[in-house]
């Protein structure tokens, strides 16, 4: 298989045109002009076959797909999400063979609106076509959300599965990972899978590890498995996640020997109480980069732990938190084991692992990262995690040195957007 082609297992596809001639796509470049996207070499074979016969779908049953401007219509937009899980198969045929979950974007406010009747009918038509009794199964799963907002959110708050299995699972890390279509997940699960397998390696064994913007907690819960790590704590302000977690938290191999938590809150809330007790600090922000009180509270451990002030009253104010919903985010909302926590203060971290999507945030974190020569970069590894295009994603490790003889070495772990 050609590695510039049918990467992308998951796509978020605009529906706009007619019954008769429905267009799938994307937004031509600064507009909102669909182009039909029928045979598009990036995608997963398996899901330009579903987007084949969700057109055929539409055209059969007279589906109308939405129109923007004027607000009508029915099927918004879909989103395709390949699965190459399936035990059944030798594992060097799983990929070729992979199934597609599709969640249809529905123009209305729930299932009971008058043109639901319509969105079974389209899911009939897949699951016979594309279901386990067709010609080919391709189809995984049927879900629908429902948005009728005018903005440009594609989905909308309320999902339903309606069609296939529930739960879709992918591997991931050396572990099996539920991911929900509302969950976060990589485009290009084969070079995500690199860049696991590279990072996991940076973590020493027996590590305390805190894993910020963790999403579903696929790196956490990859790491929890691999590292023999103490304890992993999973930070994530998305609340849907966590149905995930504790999914994919329910397959790892017993006795791991590691407490494995996942909270709910915004880590920039207080960065410094989710950074003490670890010794190894991963951070995955959106575009924008990290919040200046995570850079600070970084920067700030790392300077401590330099001049060995390691007390927790060195970072933390004295003064009881008494503020209740500071206390519930700290409580964790899913906890895997029965392990009771050890009191961890006066640990901070001496690795970090940054993993950024967006290049320019990426380089102005870092800058502030490493004055004052609070961190030193220590390796960098590239992943092509869009080929074809002028964009490539990264990965950083910057990793924090007690011996005062630091050199900077190559550069480190982030996914980020490179401009070629």
């Amino acid at each position: 298989r050609d590695s510039s082609s049918e990467w992308r297992c998951r796509a978020k596809l605009a529906v706009r045109g007619t019954p008769e001639k429905p267009l799938i796509g994307l937004y031509q470049e600064g507009t909102h002009i669909v182009q039909d996207i029928p045979e598009c070499r990036a995608h997963h074979p398996s899901i330009n076959y579903a987007i084949k016969l969700l057109k055929q779908g539409i055209s059969e049953l007279g589906v109308q797909p939405f129109d923007e401007d004027a607000g009508t219509g029915e099927l918004r937009y879909v989103q395709m999400t390949v699965t190459t899980y399936n035990t059944s198969i030798p594992v060097a045929q799983r990929y070729e063979q992979a199934r597609v979950q599709v969640s249809l974007v529905w123009n209305s406010r729930d299932e009971r609106s008058k043109n639901s009747e319509k969105l079974s009918l389209l899911q009939e038509f897949l699951w016979t076509n594309g279901g386990p009794r067709s010609n080919l199964h391709v189809i995984h799963s049927i879900w629908a959300n429902f948005q009728t907002s005018t903005s440009n959110i594609i989905f909308g708050h309320k999902w339903r599965h309606i069609g296939g299995e529930a739960d879709l699972w992918e591997r991931f890390g050396g572990v099996d990972i539920c991911l929900d279509p509302y969950s976060f997940g990589q485009a290009n699960t084969l070079s995500f899978n690199s860049l696991l397998h590279k990072l996991i390696k940076y973590v020493p064994r027996g590590s305390t590890v805190v894993d910020l913007y963790s999403g579903a907690g696929v790196i956490g819960l990859a790491i929890a498995a691999s590292r023999k790590c103490r304890s992993v704590r999973c930070v994530e302000i998305n609340k849907m996640s966590k149905l995930s977690f504790e999914k994919s938290a329910s397959r790892l191999p017993p006795n791991l020997g590691c407490t494995i938590t996942w909270h709910n809150t915004d880590a920039s809330a207080e960065p410094i109480h989710w950074l003490e007790g670890s010794s190894v600090a991963i951070v995955d922000p959106p575009r924008k980069g990290l919040h200046p009180s995570v850079i600070n509270a970084l920067q700030r451990v790392a300077l401590s732990e330099r001049k060995a002030f390691k007390a927790k009253s060195s970072l933390t104010k004295v003064k009881d938190e008494k503020r209740p919903w500071i206390l519930r985010a700290r409580e964790p909302a899913v906890h895997v084991d029965s392990t009771i926590m050890e009191e961890s203060s006066g640990i901070w971290p001496e690795t970090l692992i940054y993993i950024s999507c967006g290049w320019d945030s990426f380089k102005k974190d870092c800058k502030s990262l490493i004055s004052n020569e609070a961190w030193h970069l220590e390796n960098a590894h590239a992943f092509n995690f869009f080929p074809g295009t002028d964009r490539f994603e990264t990965s950083r490790l910057i990793k924090f040195e007690d011996s005062q003889e630091q050199s900077l070495m190559n550069i480190s772990v982030a996914h980020g957007f490179f401009s070629l």
